[in-house]
């Protein structure tokens, strides 16, 4: 791969001023966190409001619904200030396509999709463009509540037993559902990413780390078996 970009690039005007591949490179990250962030709201979180056993539950799927819109408005403003098209011309990711019909499932959406979500933000925090590194470190604490509710609440659930297949089905599903979510093993994307200093690591490297902390929450935390899973994937997202 060509030498990366080690500088850091201002604001829109420079990064149009470094050429057309890689404001599309930057089109693409950002076009999809516009997508996603809202699909996530409207798919996983809004519905899971009337799921919620208490009002305090109630308000946290609220509050979380809240603040998955405002990212989503955010990535917005950045994609329109690049000038990218309409982020909506492409369907959101694969995953948003499960269903959740449980406060169970609602709870194993927020500790394993949203960890997706937050190993890909990480490495976006040392990214080449400044508004976007500076976006994605301001998000992170509100990323890490969502997790951290699916977590934790999970290991409540987790205390009854009569729950434990529950949460082992709805973990083990999602687990597999989200390994595309990182990007084909062998993605030119990723390469032109990498060598824009968009991202620093490889899609096989963070589906890695999903899977070894997903295996952490799974194994150590809640007492459950882990899917067989291949950090690899050939499929057709690039």
């Amino acid at each position: 791969m060509p030498q990366t970009l080690t500088q850091d690039v201002p604001d829109a005007a420079a990064a149009h001023a470094l050429g057309e591949e890689y404001v599309t490179a930057l089109g693409k990250i950002i076009t999809s966190h516009v997508r996603n962030e809202a699909a996530g709201a409207a798919v996983f979180d809004e519905p899971s409001i009337s799921l919620a056993p208490t009002p305090r539950e109630k308000w946290l799927a609220c509050r979380m619904a809240m603040e998955e819109y405002g990212h989503h408005l955010k990535f917005n403003k950045l994609a329109n200030e690049l000038g990218l098209a309409d982020a909506h011309n492409r369907a959101p990711l694969s995953v948003f396509d499960y269903q959740v019909e449980s406060w169970t499932g609602y709870v194993m959406t927020k500790a394993i999709v949203d960890l997706a979500e937050v190993v890909l933000m990480e490495d976006l925090c040392e990214c080449s463009y400044l508004p976007l590194r500076k976006l994605c470190r301001s998000l992170m604490p509100e990323e890490r509540f969502h997790v951290g509710f699916g977590a934790t609440t999970a290991k409540q659930l987790a205390a009854d037993p009569a729950v434990h297949e529950r949460l082992r089905s709805s973990a083990h599903h999602l687990i597999e559902m989200t390994l595309p979510f990182f990007g084909r093993s062998d993605s030119r994307n990723n390469e032109i990413f990498r060598r824009w200093g968009i991202k620093r690591l490889t899609n096989d490297e963070s589906r890695a780390e999903f899977v070894r902390r997903t295996r952490v929450l799974l194994c150590d935390e809640l007492g459950l078996d882990f899917p067989e899973v291949e950090t690899r994937w050939h499929g057709t997202s690039s």
